[in-house]
Order: C-alpha cells, then sequence, then structure tokens
C-alpha cells in the first residue's frame, strides 16, 4: 500500500482555493474557509493548498485551534506572544510582526486549522490578520460546531470565500483506493467499503488499514477482495466516538434503535424514545431524515456499525423486538423488515408475520433471506400452508428434490391452495422444470382435478396449458385456456395470459397474442407483489409474437418498455428484460447490441436458471448472435454450453435451437448442413402448428439458398398475421426465378420492415443473380449494398454475404467448395462435410479452377483469400 494516500477528487477545490489567494473571480477575498464535516478531508486539502501556495513564493505560517488550546487565552497564537498583561492591540501588533518576520517581504499566508476551536482573542486575532489586510487566510472548521463570532464574520462578512467540502464521489472514492492499494479492487469490496465510508476520506484509511493488518482486506489472484464481516479496530471506535462526542444515554438509546431498524418512521420512534432525545440526535447529525419522506437514518453508516458492534447480543435482539413490536402495531408497516426484525429479536416467533415476509422477499428475490424466513414460519406452525411456502421458495432456488420432498408429502386435498402457491401447480411446475420430468408434471395435474374443485381446476387447467404450450402444442393450449374462466384465476391470472400469448403468436394470431399481453399488464399493474414474478416474461413473449409476425419496431418499444420498468429491480426479472432486450436485437440486426444484452442477461442469472431452464432460451438466442458475427469459435463453444443445457420442458423453442446450430454450421462454411438442419426445424414446426416460427425456419433456408419454400410460404401468408410472411413469400420466388430487380425490392423492405440481416442477405443475393446474367454494374451495386448492410449489423456473416464478396463466375456449390478449399480442408473432408463423394468434389474444384483461370488446387485457395482479404479490408 501506498505510504501516504494520494489527495484524489480536489482539482476543482485546489483551483477555487489558488483563485480566492491570487486574485481572479474571487479577488475580493481574502482568503477561504474550508467547511466540512469530520473527515472530508479539511486539512489535508488546506496543506495542499498551502504548499503549492509557498512553492510560487507565499511565506506560509500554520496555527491550529484544540480542544484543550480553547481554554487558554491566544493558546493557538502562543508562540508568536511573550506579554501575557499587554493589551488586545499590543498583543495584536505583536502577532503580526512576529508572524511576517522572516518573509523577507513576500506575501504572508496563514493556514489555520479548525478555527471554530480558536479561543475568542486568538478568533479576533484571526480576524485582524485579515480585516487589515496583514496576512491572507486559509482556515478549516468543522460543520455544524459553535464557532466564535470573530471566525464567522470572516466568510458572513465576505472577507473570506467559503467552500463547503463534500465527501468523495464513488467514483473518486473507487480511484483513491484502485490508487492506494496499488492494483485491481473486486467489486464487492469497492461496494461495501463505499457504504461504510459514504466517501469520508479519514473513516476509509481507518476500515483500509485495519481490514489488511487483520487479513480481512487481501490480494487474491491479482485483485483486492474483502472477505468476513466488519470488525471495529479500536482506533477505528475512538476516532466514531470522537466524531460522535459524548453524549447521554438516551440520545445513544435513539442511535441504537434507528441503526436496528434504519429507515425508521419519525412518529414510530417518538413511541420508543423520547422526543427531546430524538431532537438532540438529530441536532448532532447523529440521525438524520430523508429528503422524501421523514424516514430517520444513522447519520453515518460507521456510526451504526460502531454502535451495533458494542451491542451485546442480548440488547440487540431487544431493541429489534421493541421496534417490531411498534410495527406490527402500526398499519403500513414494511411487511419484509417487520419479518426480518421479529426472526431477529427476542419476541416469540409469529407464524403469519414471517410468512407473509418470506412471500415478499421471494418476491424480491433475496430467496436465502426467504428461505430463513420461512423455515422459522414451518418451526412453528407445520401446516400444510407452511410448507408449501417454504417449497415454493426452494423451487425459486431450483432446489428441486428438496421442494419435492415436502410437497410430495402432502396428500391431495392438503395441496389445496390459490394461484402460484396451489400445491399441485408447484409440484407440477417443479417436476417439469427443475426435475425435468413433463410427464409426471402432467399427471399431477390430472389427479388433483379428479378431486372435482370446480373454481381450483381453472388454475390448475391454466398450468396444463403452460406444459402444452412449452411443450409445442400452442393449439392444444389455446383449447385448454379456452375452458378457463380468467375470473377465477385471482393472481395467476397473468400466467394464463403469458401462455396464450405465447401460443397465439405461435399459431400466427399476432392480435389476438398481443390483446393477451395487454390483459396481463393490467393484470399485473393490480397483482400482489408475491405474484408477479412472471412479469418481464410476458413482455419477451409479447415481443417475440410482434417480430416473429414482421412487426420488428414494435417489438422494441414493448421490451424497452419492460426494461425500464424493471431495470432495477433485483434478480430474474431484471436479467429477463435485458435478455429480451437482446432477442429484439437478434430481430433488429443489431448484432453488437444482441452479444452484449445476452452475456449481460446470462452472467446476471448467476447461475441460476440453468437447471430450471429459465436461461436456456436465451442461450440459443446468444449462439446465434455469435455465430452470426462471425464468431466462430465462441459459437461452437456456446452451441456446446446450449446443448448441454438443453431442457425437456423447452420444446416451444425447439426451432429456434436448430436454428442456430444451422447458424453456426454455415459460419464454420458447412452450408448443406445448414440447409439439412434448417430442414429440420421447419420440419419441427410445421408438425407442431408453430406456423409463425415456422416462417422464420423458410426465411433462413432462403438466405441459405432454398428456391423450394415458396409454395409454403405462400400458403403460411393466409395464416400467419403481419408484413413478415407475404414478404418471405415473394423473396422466395424472386429467389427461385433468379430475379435480381425482385431480390433488389425485397431487401429494400426488410431494411424498412427492420431486419437488417434478411436485407443484407437479400441485397447480396441479388448481387449474384445480376452478376449470373451479366450486368455487372448492378451486381457492384447490390453487392456493396450488402456489405454496407452487413457493417451496420455489426460485421454480420453469411453464406450469401460470402457468396456476392467473390467476384468470380462460380455456381453457387462451386463458391462453397472453393471457399471450404481456401480453408486448407482436404477433398476428403470437403466431401464429408457435403455428403457427397470424392469425385464430385474433383469435379467442381477442376470446374473452378479452370474458369478462374488457375491450374493448381493451391493457386485457387490463393485467389479466392485474395479475394475474401479484398473485400473485407478496413474501409475509410
Amino acid at each position: 500500500m501506498a505510504d501516504r494516500w494520494p489527495l484524489t477528487g480536489r482539482a476543482e477545490e485546489l483551483r477555487l482555493i489558488g483563485e480566492s489567494l491570487g486574485g481572479g473571480e474571487f479577488g475580493d477575498h481574502r482568503g477561504i474557509v474550508i467547511a466540512g464535516a469530520a473527515g472530508v478531508g479539511k486539512t489535508r486539502l488546506a496543506r495542499e493548498a498551502a504548499s503549492a501556495a509557498a512553492e510560487t513564493g507565499w511565506s506560509v505560517r500554520r496555527v491550529a485551534g484544540t480542544a484543550t488550546g480553547r481554554a487558554v487565552m491566544l493558546g493557538a497564537f502562543a508562540p508568536w506572544v511573550d506579554a501575557a498583561d499587554a493589551s488586545s492591540a499590543a498583543v495584536a501588533r505583536k502577532v503580526f510582526a512576529e508572524l511576517a518576520d522572516g518573509s523577507n517581504g513576500a506575501p504572508l499566508l496563514v493556514l489555520v486549522d479548525d478555527a471554530h476551536l480558536l479561543d475568542d482573542l486568538s478568533a479576533l486575532i484571526l480576524h485582524q490578520l485579515v480585516m487589515q489586510d496583514v496576512a491572507t487566510v486559509i482556515a478549516t472548521i468543522r460543520s455544524g460546531e459553535p464557532t466564535p463570532d470573530a471566525v464567522r464574520a470572516l466568510w458572513k462578512d465576505s472577507l473570506l470565500r467559503r467552500l463547503e467540502l463534500q465527501p468523495l464521489s464513488r467514483i473518486e472514492t473507487d480511484i483513491l483506493l484502485h490508487t492506494v492499494l496499488d492494483g485491481p479492487v473486486g467489486a464487492d469490496a469497492l461496494e461495501r467499503l463505499w457504504k461504510l465510508s459514504q466517501g469520508n476520506v479519514l473513516y476509509l484509511r481507518h476500515l483500509v488499514e485495519h481490514l489488511r493488518e487483520s487479513g480481512n482486506l487481501a490480494c487474491v489472484d491479482g485483485e483486492w477482495r474483502w472477505a468476513g464481516t466488519l470488525s471495529a479496530s479500536p482506533s477505528l471506535v475512538e476516532l466514531v466516538d470522537e466524531q460522535i462526542g459524548a453524549v447521554p444515554e438516551d440520545i445513544q438509546h435513539v442511535v441504537d434503535l434507528v441503526a436496528v431498524a434504519e429507515p425508521i418512521d419519525r412518529r414510530l420512534l417518538a413511541t420508543l424514545a423520547e422526543p427531546p432525545a430524538i431532537e438532540s440526535a438529530e441536532q448532532r447529525g447523529l440521525v438524520v431524515a430523508s429528503s422524501a419522506t421523514d424516514a430517520l437514518y444513522v447519520g453515518h453508516p460507521l456510526y451504526g456499525e460502531i454502535r451495533l458492534s458494542n451491542c451485546g447480543p442480548l440488547r440487540l435482539k431487544r431493541l429489534r423486538g421493541s421496534v417490531a413490536a411498534a410495527m406490527a402495531a402500526n398499519d403500513g408497516a414494511d411487511v419484509l423488515r417487520l419479518g426480518l426484525l421479529w426472526l431477529e429479536s427476542d419476541l416469540a416467533p409469529d407464524a403469519e408475520i414471517l410468512t407473509h415476509a418470506a412471500k415478499v422477499a421471494a418476491s424480491r428475490h433475496d430467496l436465502g433471506l426467504a428461505e430463513r424466513l420461512a423455515r422459522a414460519a414451518l418451526a412453528v406452525k407445520p401446516v400444510p400452508e407452511a410448507k408449501i411456502s417454504l417449497a415454493y421458495i426452494l423451487f425459486m432456488q431450483e432446489k428441486g428434490d428438496d421442494a419435492e420432498e415436502i410437497l410430495s408429502s402432502l396428500g391431495p386435498p392438503e395441496l389445496a391452495g390459490h394461484g402460484f402457491f396451489d400445491g399441485s401447480v408447484l409440484r407440477a411446475t417443479n417436476l417439469l422444470l427443475n426435475l425435468r420430468q413433463p410427464n409426471e408434471s402432467r399427471s399431477v395435474l390430472d389427479d388433483a382435478m379428479r378431486l372435482g374443485d370446480a373454481d381450483r381446476n381453472h388454475v390448475l387447467r391454466t398450468c396444463r396449458a403452460v406444459i402444452e404450450v412449452m411443450a409445442a402444442q400452442p393449439t392444444a393450449a389455446i383449447e385448454t385456456m379456452s375452458r378457463v374462466d380468467q375470473d377465477r384465476l385471482a393472481g395467476y391470472g397473468v400466467v394464463g395470459c403469458a401462455t396464450e400469448t405465447i401460443a397465439l403468436g405461435d399459431v400466427g394470431r399476432t392480435e389476438d397474442a398481443a390483446a393477451r399481453a395487454r390483459s396481463g399488464y393490467s393484470e399485473l399493474a393490480g397483482a400482489p407483489e408475491e405474484e408477479s414474478f412472471h412479469r418481464s416474461g410476458l413482455g419477451e413473449f409479447h415481443a417475440y409474437a410482434l417480430m416473429a409476425a414482421g412487426y420488428v419496431d414494435e417489438a422494441g418499444v414493448v421490451t424497452d418498455d419492460q426494461y425500464r420498468q424493471y431495470a432495477d429491480m433485483p434478480g430474474m426479472l431484471r436479467s429477463m428484460a435485458i435478455a429480451a432486450q437482446g432477442m429484439v436485437a437478434l430481430g433488429k440486426g443489431d448484432l453488437a447490441a444482441a452479444r452484449r444484452y445476452l452475456t449481460t442477461a446470462l452472467e446476471s442469472f448467476g447461475g441460476s436458471g440453468e437447471t430450471s431452464g429459465f436461461s436456456y432460451r436465451f442461450r440459443v438466442l446468444q449462439t446465434e448472435a455469435l455465430a452470426r458475427s462471425g464468431a466462430v469459435d465462441a459459437a461452437l463453444a456456446c452451441l456446446e454450453t446450449t446443448r448441454r443445457n438443453r431442457h425437456p420442458a423447452y420444446m416451444y423453442v425447439e426451432s429456434g435451437y436448430l436454428l442456430a446450430e444451422a447458424w453456426v454450421r454455415a459460419a464454420q462454411g458447412r452450408t448443406t448442413d445448414a440447409r439439412e438442419i434448417v430442414s429440420r426445424a421447419t420440419q419441427f414446426a410445421r408438425d407442431h402448428h408453430q406456423y409463425a416460427r415456422e416462417v422464420l425456419c423458410l426465411q433462413t433456408g432462403v438466405q441459405f439458398g432454398d428456391v423450394d419454400a415458396a409454395t409454403r410460404l405462400e400458403e403460411l401468408a393466409t395464416l400467419v398475421e403481419g408484413p413478415r410472411a407475404p414478404l418471405l413469400a415473394r423473396y422466395a420466388r424472386a429467389l427461385a426465378d433468379d430475379d435480381a430487380a425482385g431480390l433488389d425490392a425485397v431487401s429494400r423492405d426488410f431494411e424498412a420492415m427492420g431486419d437488417v440481416l434478411a436485407a443484407a442477405d437479400a441485397a447480396a443475393q441479388a448481387a449474384a443473380s445480376h452478376r449470373s446474367q451479366g450486368r455487372r454494374g448492378s451486381a457492384l451495386t447490390a453487392g456493396a449494398r450488402a456489405q454496407l448492410l452487413a457493417r451496420q449489423c455489426g460485421g454480420a456473416v453469411s453464406p450469401a454475404l460470402a457468396a456476392s464478396k467473390v467476384p468470380l463466375p462460380f455456381t453457387r456449390r462451386e463458391h462453397e467448395i472453393a471457399n471450404l478449399v481456401s480453408k486448407g480442408l482436404s477433398n476428403k473432408e470437403i466431401a464429408e462435410a457435403m455428403s457427397v463423394s470424392i469425385r464430385t468434389i474433383e469435379g467442381h474444384v477442376y470446374q473452378a479452377s479452370t474458369k478462374a483461370g488457375v491450374s493448381s488446387r493451391a493457386e485457387l485457395s490463393a485467389l479466392v483469400q485474395q479475394f475474401n482479404d479484398a473485400a473485407t479490408a478496413p474501409t475509410g
């Protein structure tokens, strides 16, 4: 660690001080008063400014006020006084002369530290130094402390400028820590040190030095990390006690109450402590009020930490119990804070309070706390409701076996509940997602429906529809939901809306899908917080339905709105909102944004979502985004991860998984394999009546050069709403007819629709068509446009784009083979990749070489590489 902590983040303050000393904007002042809380760096800043002044020719004298010196008349100026019985005027003249002695005509600068601690006569001497223009002054004072009238007059009468020195900002604090520790500092350590110090450099220094000495802050693998909890060093305790000062016990009690429960409502605190004591604590800055509410906080985080560390465990329990009991007696209490205080208090456990708090903690994705609360409630009252609540929290943590153990121990009547907290719904969902047993999941629902509870069966049917739509059975899900009364779903209604949004979107009923999504948003607006964790998923499904139909910009509006709502929310809600933005960015062709959003989202899951499959569909999208960006190695690695995490419940995205694999094969140059995989994806979507997804599969096929899709796309244009299917039918027909002008027009229409990747491929295919028909100028124009669109997408790659880069008279097959030759593949390897004979490959290599005017395989390879390099060379 650096021996001396550098002055950080004070460049602007030093500039202001310099101007106050040397004229400039503040030339009417004769110096400056630096005011601020204890520890913000007033003295350090003043000394740096004085040192800088000395280097430019000032003669500097230093004076300091002290608590002990305040009791002695002229204590601060004692070194320059030897005539205690002289008059005040004579003493002042003596001080002035002594301070100026030895300056050799240089301007005099007096630095007065802690001027609020000056005795009255020293304060008067300081005032006269300025008034009589004997010296320029830099003085420091502590904000909020009593200050002699003569010192206060210095800024009130505009003799000195007053500068309120604030603590360092978060960024400045991080920079200081990186500098002092001379290396990278972990995000968690930075966050904890910031929360405790709030930019107070003195506190920060004591914290860091103590943590290093105790071994809690250590450099691990080249990064400083904070392990363990805060243990307050004696010096830190003394420092905080000094800043707080000696306060009566009733005021300390106020600080302790606020520390265990902050923020605490002022009216609630007034039932636990005497109002005068609360007022005194606030006047001393030991507690502060929020600007937005009348809630009170500890004046500085370290005050609370030190006070709580000095309290024994029994006192802490008693304090929490007092606050919790008072909160429970008042309406509108924060349920989660009440539950946590109650859990850690001396009060007898209350199952109702703990269970309610556990549900709220789960809704906020603080699942560790939720489990603690739920287990405490269950220990007090082991009833089915408490067991189901705990099982729900275990399910959310993907602890499928633990959740199943609890739920399977309950009989069918005991499982009956409502919405998300119906035991049969929860067990079926846990079996479906965490335990990956779709068939057993359906059996649980069938058994529950046989009980014949008409109201409950509407929720059970909705859960059944979830299983069906995820199994790629959208028509079955729509039929199941047609027998559900939405008014009987209560908070579970959002699940029904999300299910129908997926199903209706998949069959091509885009307007109906959007209507169900809007109903879901309305339902969420009035849903209890603990029953609305599907909120961001609904927006994702709505956006996908719009995008698949061709309403690309509208899809972006939906995901942007979802992100604004959930950007500040914790856990999966925010992650899924980010991932949905990545999905739409990929649909628009913004590959850089797609990769950024999807990577951020998957990293923020923090490992959750792997077992349940929540993250699976986003890995599919990430694989495609990497492949279409040409990041072949990363795409292959991502594909392998996606394959390992392939989830049997998520069959509704199976065609998307296959398309992602096809794009990886295309990026490898294995276009024949890619076309075969696309064919399988198309057949899967068709067999499962996922007509909108079939359209997307056929679009990929056409982009890969499939000339047989036109008839089916013309059929789908009558089944799937939105502009995409009719445009694709035109695209397929133009490609089949080798209609270069038609492909040009389709490319521009795709761009207008918002699918820039498809626009680039159509333009590239138009270029190939123009070229084959001898229209070199048109071919160059279309090819240039294709490459421009590809660059706008962030460097998109595709077979069509690769073909448009090589202006050689090759057929599509010859070009594909020539590219593989240029990548160093042998004839045997190419034959295996394309599922043809070696002799066939040799014939194509011979034909391509003849057309290119070269006589060897090596020359053909070099020629293709040359043209590829030229086409991809940086421009401008």
